[in-house]
This record gives C-alpha cells, sequence and structure tokens, in this order.
C-alpha cells in the first residue's frame, strides 16, 4: 500500500515536470497539490498540530521560565512526522527509527533518524531517477534520489508548521547519507529546527539589495531610503546580538561538529573555516600559536599527536582557501560562470606542464591522476602526454576571448556537451571529493606515525572534527570575543578601519549565517536576492524595471548548493584528477581534433574562421549571435592556424 502511494506520487511529480526542468520549486507545487487533494485527512492533521500549540501556549502562560516552539517540538515533532511521512508521502514508517533528539537551546532542536528503504522502495525511486533523469537539477545519481524526496517532503513540513504555528523558525533537513544498512539501503538523516532569523534576513536581503540596485540608474533614489535603513538595522543587531555570541557560539560549533559526522565529510565547514582563518590572519596573533597555547596544551597528548593534529588543520585551512577562492566566483551570470571557469584551468594548466599535475602538489591525489591517465592512454589511441597538455593550456588561453561576450554557453555546449555551470558544478562536486579524499588519507598518514609510540591513541573522522571544530572556537573567541566589539579591535593589524567595534560584531554576527548558508560569504548577496527574485520583481514593477535573469541563480543552481551541502558524494562520483581527464582535457582535446578534421576536409575553400563559425552556428537559434560568433571565431582560428 506505501510502496504504492510512493509511486504515485513520484509520477506525478514526473508528469508535472515534463519538458521543463525539476526544480524544488517546481516539486513543492506539485506535492502541496497532492496534500490539499487529501483534504480531509490533511485538514485533520493541522486541526491536530493547532489543538496541541493551543494547549502548549495555555501551559507557558503559567510558567515562570517561558517555554519556545522547540521544547513543543521536543515533545510533539516525532509524532507529526511519523504521521506526516506515512500518510502523505508514502513511506512507511515501520521502517523509521528516532536515532537521538537534543534540544541545543531555545531556540535550537536537533533529530537524527534512520530509515531503511525496502528493496521495493529502491525500485520505486530508480524508476523515478531513470524517467526523469533529462530533466533533473542537480538531484541526478539514482542514490541521490531518495534524498532529494526527503528533502523536499521535510522541506514543506517546514513551511506547513511554521504557518500553522505562527512562530519564527525554520524545520530544515540539514543533511543526508545513504548508508549500508539490514536492508542494504538505510537513509541516516538529520533535522534541525531553528530560529528564522527573519529580522536579520529581512534586512540583510534590504542591505545588499542597496549596493545591487544601484547598478540600475532607473531606481527612485527613494526606494533607496528603505534600504539604507536596513543597512543600519543589521549592524545594530549585531551589536545587540553580540554579548550572547559566546554562549552561542558553542552551538554553532556543534551544528557543524554532527553536520559533518552525519555526512562524513568536511565540505560544510569549508567555507567558515576560510572565513575564521583568514580574519586570523588578519589578526596580531599568529594562528598555529593560539591553537598550541589556548588549545592543545589543555590535552595530554604527546608532542606528536599535537603536532598530527596542527598539520592536519593546517592541510585543511589552506585547501579550503583554495576551495573558497574558487566559490567565491561561482557567481549567477555566464560572463561569472566563465570567469570561475578561466580561475581554475589557469590554477591548473598554467604552467602547460603534465609533469606539475603528475608529481607537485597541484592535485590533491597526483598518484591517482597518474594511475587514471595510465588507464586512459592504454585505452586510446590518442594518448595525452606532456604536448597535449601544453596544446590544452594554449587552447584556453586563446579561449578566454569568451570575456567579452554575454553568452559563453553557445561555444561550451558545443566543446563540453553541456552548460558552462554545469561543467563548473561537476567541477566543485570532483574537487570536493579529493578533497574530504585527501584528508582521510592525511589522517591515515599522521597515524603510521603515531603508532610508533604505544601511548598515542590513533585519529579517526570523528575525533578530527571534534578537534577542528573546538579550535575554531578556540580562534573565534580569542580574537573576535570581549565585553565590547571595540575592546576587540586591539586584537587586529588595522583597528582603525576594517576592524571597528561595529565591523567586529557584523563579522560575529555572520559567523552564525553559515549555518544558514553554508556557502562562501561572497556568494550570499546573490543567493538572498535569488530566493527573494519573484518579491523584488514584483516590487519593481511599480517602476516599470525589469532585472535581466543573468543577476539571478536559476532554481537549479541554487538546487545545486543544496546537493553539494547536504549530500555526500554519490557512488557514481569521480575524483578530480579523473574528472580532470574525462571532463575537461578529453572534451577539449576532441574539439580540436575535430576542427582539425574539418579544415583539412575543407582543404583551405574557406577562410579558417568561418569553418569554426559554421561549425558553432550550428541551428538558427544562434543566429541572434551571429555577431558574438563572428568575433570570437576570428580570435579563436589563430590557434589552429599557428599550431598548423
Amino acid at each position: 500500500m506505501v510502496n504504492k502511494e510512493l509511486r504515485a506520487i513520484l509520477k506525478s511529480i514526473g508528469e508535472h515536470s515534463k519538458g521543463r526542468d525539476l526544480t524544488l520549486k517546481l516539486n513543492s507545487h506539485v506535492f502541496f497539490d497532492i496534500l490539499e487533494a487529501k483534504n480531509i485527512v490533511f485538514y485533520k492533521f493541522k486541526e491536530k498540530i493547532n489543538k496541541d500549540w493551543k494547549e502548549f501556549k495555555q501551559k507557558n502562560q503559567n510558567r515562570v521560565i517561558k517555554k519556545t516552539y522547540s521544547s513543543f517540538f521536543f515533545q510533539y515533532f516525532d509524532e507529526l512526522l511519523t504521521f506526516y511521512l506515512e500518510n502523505f508521502c508514502g513511506y512507511d514508517t515501520n521502517s523509521l527509527k528516532l536515532i537521538e533528539k537534543e534540544k541545543i537551546s531555545d531556540n535550537s532542536l536537533f533529530l537524527e533518524y534512520s530509515y531503511d528503504l525496502s528493496p521495493e522502495e529502491k525500485e520505486v525511486f530508480n524508476e523515478f531517477t531513470e524517467s526523469i533523469k533529462n530533466n533533473v537539477d542537480g538531484i541526478a545519481p539514482s542514490s541521490a534520489s531518495p534524498s532529494g524526496y526527503l528533502y523536499l517532503v521535510i522541506t514543506i513540513l517546514g513551511v506547513i508548521l511554521r504557518k500553522l504555528l505562527d512562530e519564527q523558525f525554520y524545520i530544515v533537513l540539514d543533511g543526508v547519507v545513504l548508508k549500508n544498512g539490514k536492508s542494504d539501503n538505510a537513509l541516516n538523516f538529520l533535522i534541525v529546527i531553528k530560529n528564522s532569523k527573519d529580522e536579520l534576513f529581512d534586512n540583510y536581503y534590504y542591505m545588499y539589495l542597496y549596493y545591487f540596485l544601484k547598478y540600475f540608474k532607473e531606481v527612485p533614489e527613494q526606494y533607496f531610503d528603505k534600504l539604507l535603513a536596513s543597512r543600519d538595522r543589521v549592524y545594530q543587531i549585531a551589536l545587540d546580538e553580540y554579548s550572547n555570541a559566546k554562549e552561542n557560539l558553542v552551538d554553532l560549533m556543534y551544528y557543524f561538529y554532527k553536520k559533518c559526522n552525519l555526512l562524513g565529510n568536511f565540505s560544510a565547514i569549508l567555507d567558515f573555516l576560510n572565513f575564521v582563518c583568514s580574519r586570523v590572519e588578519d589578526s596580531v596573533f599568529p594562528k598555529l600559536d593560539i591553537i598550541r597555547k589556548e588549545f592543545l596544551r589543555n590535552f595530554d597528548y604527546t608532542d606528536e599527536k599535537k603536532n598530527a593534529l596542527l598539520r592536519i588543520f593546517e592541510f585543511i585551512d589552506k585547501k579550503s582557501t583554495l576551495y573558497s577562492t574558487f566559490q567565491a566566483n561561482n557567481l549567477p551570470s555566464q560572463k561569472s560562470q566563465f570567469n570561475l571557469f578561466l580561475l581554475y584551468t589557469k590554477y591548473y594548466f598554467g604552467s602547460g606542464s603534465l609533469e606539475a599535475l603528475e608529481v607537485s602538489d597541484l592535485l590533491f591525489l597526483p598518484d591517482e591522476f597518474k594511475k587514471k591517465l595510465n588507464d586512459f592512454n592504454a585505452k586510446t589511441e590518442n594518448v595525452i602526454n606532456a604536448n597535449t597538455i601544453n596544446e590544452v593550456a594554449e587552447f584556453l588561453d586563446n579561449l578566454s576571448i569568451l570575456t567579452n561576450i554575454e553568452n559563453p554557453d553557445i561555444f561550451f555546449k558545443k566543446i563540453f556537451n553541456k552548460e558552462i555551470s554545469l561543467l563548473n558544478y561537476n567541477f566543485f562536486k570532483a574537487f570536493l571529493l579529493s578533497l574530504n579524499s585527501s584528508i582521510s588519507r592525511l589522517i591515515g598518514i599522521e597515524n603510521k606515525t603515531l603508532e610508533e609510540n604505544p601511548s598515542n591513541e590513533p585519529l579517526n573522522f570523528k575525533i578530527v572534527v571534534d578537534h577542528v571544530c573546538r579550535m575554531l572556537y578556540t580562534l573565534i573567541d580569542k580574537i573576535f570575543l570581549r565585553s565590547l566589539p571595540s575592546q576587540a579591535s586591539k586584537n587586529f593589524i588595522d583597528p582603525r578601519s576594517r576592524y571597528v567595534g561595529k565591523n567586529i560584531a557584523l563579522r560575529v554576527l555572520e559567523l552564525f549565517i553559515f549555518s544558514d548558508l553554508n556557502v562562501s560569504d561572497d556568494v550570499w548577496p546573490d543567493y538572498i536576492i535569488s530566493m527573494n527574485k519573484d518579491a523584488l520583481q514584483k516590487d519593481l514593477d511599480n517602476f516599470k524595471i525589469e532585472i535581466p535573469e543573468k543577476y539571478f541563480y536559476r532554481y537549479e543552481d541554487i538546487a545545486r548548493f543544496v546537493v553539494i551541502f547536504n549530500f555526500p558524494s554519490s557512488k557514481e562520483q569521480i575524483l578530480f584528477e579523473e574528472w580532470l581527464i574525462t571532463g575537461l582535457i578529453t572534451p577539449i582535446i576532441n574539439f580540436i581534433s575535430k576542427i582539425r578534421d574539418l579544415i583539412k576536409k575543407d582543404d583551405n575553400k574557406t577562410e579558417l574562421y568561418k569553418i569554426l563559425r559554421n561549425y558553432f552556428v550550428g541551428d538558427a537559434k544562434h543566429q541572434e549571435n551571429l555577431e558574438d560568433i563572428n568575433f570570437i571565431c576570428q580570435q579563436l582560428a589563430d590557434f589552429w592556424q599557428n599550431a598548423d
């Protein structure tokens, strides 16, 4: 019965998505229709919630110490979730188990669950994934399909409960992983119920909007008054909240500890770690000295173990800087996405040297690159060698001319057979898998050294996550937290401008935003504005202003952020070292060879740039971009001209 209903729900979602991208927004509309179709059961469900909430509030009136929504959900959420999943979502809740629930504070509740997928349910999800694989926006792998559906239904439950209770909280699925269980597939997931920070995010949004709309001269000056006031309000909120930061910081670090351990990787904490460590570098204190003197000295560890933990932290710090540099450029427009592409290809191919990829520390796992390259070359006539890498580097230098046009996707779809944003998404997935794999390898290497001394207990992932979180707490406490934010200014090299009291208070406030947005703070403005796109466009209709779509993340872009930071790598995900070969180098050399063949076949009858243009124009939909295509092809033609 349950599997039949699950199949019907997924079929309905699939049918509604035909011909369109399968986005979380579209899914939500479909699922709300499904809920309304069960109007009697849905009505009783909401009535029960209202009744329990009313009784809770009545009892609260007589309490000296008032309880909040977190106490209410501590008592009732498991019951609500069980009923909701079974009656509306097609789950068999006999397979659902509450592992742990923790009331972290008046504002936060963590609930960790496991759900054993039956063979029938696995089959249903596999069929669903197969049926929509050409539409999906980021939750495509079969192992992610149950995770994507669970993310959807928990998000919708959160919307329902927030509306019914009329309280400022969010209910989010903050991590889900498919693990081997008794039925071979168990979903382990973390639900977080937390303060939605409505006032902060509303004012943060308006503050970002103030700078964003300055690009559009049509916006009247009076519209900016409200936005400017919001910027001042953000600073005031930061100053008001500063005194609670130390207490709340414990909860924040525990959140990262829980999430990293559930997902089995460091992905969710990397941007946060870079945010903290880059500010520590602006301070008068050496980073590692703080960790040694303020943290590690409290442990009865051998010097070998302390140094091992420092090396691991230093490695993660260094790699998080690289990752955050790339992520900071992961902005909405095609032009921005191309700049991101140029950034990472320049980093890895700038030298044009195969040796740099094989033996230096440029890659996380250079031995894996050599192994995959040897495997690849053994199966093809067009081997990748030093000359190939040099040619790829030269081609990428020539391709940088695309910075002069607004629509580089015209060329990427032909060269890589995908949009540039999807190529970059694949880059991040592969990059993070290799980064996390290299951290695991480093832990293993350090353990081999530690085992030489019997008094050393070995390190494992959980211990390392715990220590990294505590190290970050120590760094934040040392440089940011005093009785007043102005007192912390003296901890910084630049105490009179960048690190005056109100700016320090804002940086501390922003630490807590990372629990809501695990992405780089450079991405926050565009992300928050994109999440409010519909409301903004409606608001600007009054002034007859239309903001071009290129300024906003698409729904599939936002879904990709969700996947990266809430789902672990799928079993099908390849390492970055292999992706460089199959996802980047191979398409480029195939494209170069294809154009060479066309030139040879033409036998000098046509100008070289016209051969390129004819290849890219291909279909009529690019006619409007013909001027750009002509310009780019004239520039790119030099690559084949010089090569020949």
